[in-house]
């Protein structure tokens, strides 16, 4: 019989007691288990499917012989572009490693072990990993049925024990988001000592949908609070590894930095994400086909007898008849990845990303045949 291994009294028994960190069903992942990922369309990461801009490629390409320096610690120069269009100054806008390095970081400037972190639910998985690591309490507050960030409950789920606050929006992974009265209310109740999180990771699309504006929403706000937003997704550049937080103040901005590495955005990324800014043209081209790939997805749902939740995200969400688990694993047998809500109590929901037409049909007809197969067989006498 095997001997059990002691835990290592080095390490923290908060990362002893969580559950192994899985890995994401990325392409290498995949290939690495055998799969054949040259046919297999990529739906379940929210990853953009349509290409970056060429001007985004060009950048990376004239900056390949840099690689040996040191990338400009908190990214100057796309720092500048994004003041003057967002009107946030310098001093007060971070840069990360993605923006879950800064989700990290918030955590981590605002709370010690045992204080709590108010976070609505289902949201994006990477949350609970990260509170729990550093030993702090999550307070859930259930979004309403329709996935919205349900503000009343994120307000009173605040107790003395907080001192942050999230609300994802457009949120992920049902694609709703708040208008411009429920999130003013959001940013005037939560209480002037807790920091409010504001993930805008799908900013960009919920513009384009006609969506709220946050920074000035905010600005009525008392209280801190911090914006954070990505180059993943409506840029095409998940690949890259940048994303940067927009703070109330100058004392939050230097917390949050305290948080970070020096060197943590990636020298071919800050190039990749100057371009990336400068080319509108084709921002606006991604999110057109967005838009026309989910209304897409939206209407073959509803022909198969399903209903979809509203979303403005490159993401569609709904409820299968069976577990969706069991879909994941049947659609990934006919090409397609897609992903499965981890929550409780929504074990049959999945989540789509939207792609190409030729993708979007091709996971309609997948979809289809999982569901036929998936019907009880009425016995014949």
């Amino acid at each position: 019989m095997p001997e059990e291994r002691q835990p290592l009294a080095c390490i923290r028994r908060v990362l002893q007691e969580m559950p192994p960190k899985f890995d994401p069903p990325t392409e290498g992942f995949l290939r690495c288990q055998g799969l054949d990922t040259s046919r297999i369309r990529p739906m379940g990461l929210n990853e953009c499917l349509f290409a970056p801009s060429p001007k985004v490629i060009a950048a990376i390409q004239a900056n390949l012989a840099r690689i040996n320096r040191y990338p400009d610690a908190q990214c100057p120069a796309v720092g500048e572009l994004v003041s003057r269009r967002t009107g946030v100054p310098m001093t007060r806008i971070v840069w990360g490693n993605g923006s879950e390095e800064l989700i990290q970081g918030a955590v981590q400037l605002t709370s010690s072990p045992g204080d709590r972190v108010v976070l609505p639910v289902p949201t994006f998985w990477g949350y609970r990993a990260i509170v729990r690591a550093a030993g702090m309490e999550i307070t859930e507050a259930p979004n309403r049925a329709d996935g919205m960030p349900d503000v009343d409950r994120i307000v009173a789920a605040v107790d003395a024990r907080t001192h942050l606050a999230f609300c994802v929006t457009p949120n992920n992974p049902s694609g709703s988001m708040l208008c411009a009265a429920d999130f003013a209310r959001l940013a005037q109740r939560v209480p002037d000592d807790v920091l409010l999180f504001v993930d805008e990771a799908y900013h960009e699309f919920g513009a384009a949908a006609g969506g709220p504006d946050i920074l000035a929403l905010l600005a009525a706000r008392r209280g801190p609070w911090i914006v954070a937003r990505t180059f993943s997704k409506a840029y095409a550049m998940a690949g890259m590894r940048i994303g940067y937080a927009l703070c109330s103040a100058e004392e939050v901005a230097q917390a949050l930095k305290k948080t970070t590495c020096v060197f943590n955005v990636p020298l071919l990324a800050q190039a990749a994400a100057l371009a990336a800014l400068e080319d509108a043209d084709h921002l606006a081209r991604v999110l057109a086909l967005t838009a026309a790939g989910r209304a897409q997805l939206d209407a073959g749902f509803r022909a198969l007898g399903l209903a979809p939740m509203a979303s403005v995200g490159n993401f569609v969400s709904v409820r299968l008849p069976l577990p969706g688990a069991q879909a994941v694993g049947a659609m990934l047998e006919r090409g397609v990845q897609i992903h499965a809500w981890p929550d409780p109590g929504f074990e049959r929901f999945v989540r789509i990303t939207v792609g190409a037409h030729e993708d979007n049909l091709a996971c309609l007809e997948a979809l289809a045949e999982v569901l036929a197969a998936a019907k009880p067989q009425r016995s014949i006498a």
